[in-house]
């Protein structure tokens, strides 16, 4: 069933990679984080709004039940994680600012630069509670399902 899910993802999982190149190459470019340049491409939010929709598609296109859903919301959310986790370590590496190591992003306060450690601790708690976010997400567009389209016949 991982296999199927993992396929049925195909699209979030593009849509969501290049969210977050696009937000490490902002900050690469000097765009500042605030107060719109954090908003433009927001993993997270395309992570929630990518299971909701896929949630609602899941038994109509998908053909999942319910533990298909909730591998649908760990699967986007962890795939999210994984990424901010690897962006905001190649970060610190390279040494450069980019949104993944900006003071606002790592919830500490203006202006405070966060050690590496700090700020990879702070980003393997959201491998934890990104996948229970997502999850989340997933259930309540099941529950609107009925909303969603069905398969065309033909």
């Amino acid at each position: 069933m991982i296999g199927r899910v993992l396929r049925f993802l195909r699209l979030p999982f593009l849509l969501i990679f290049l969210f977050a190149v696009a937000r490490f190459s902002l900050g690469l470019a000097g765009v500042p984080y605030a107060p719109r340049g954090n908003a433009v491409f927001s993993v997270v939010m395309l992570s929630i709004i990518s299971c909701i929709y896929f949630g609602a598609l899941s038994k109509k296109v998908g053909g999942f039940g319910w533990l298909g859903v909730i591998l649908i919301g760990v699967c986007i959310g962890l795939f999210s994680q994984i990424l901010i986790f690897t962006a905001t370590l190649i970060s610190y590496l390279a040494g450069v600012e980019t949104y993944y190591t900006h003071w606002d992003a790592l919830n500490v306060p203006e202006g405070t630069r966060v050690p590496m450690g700090q700020a990879l601790a702070t980003r393997a708690g959201g491998l934890i509670g990104g996948p229970i976010t997502t999850t989340i997400s997933a259930l309540i567009g099941r529950l609107l399902s009925a909303l969603a389209p069905g398969p065309v016949d033909r």
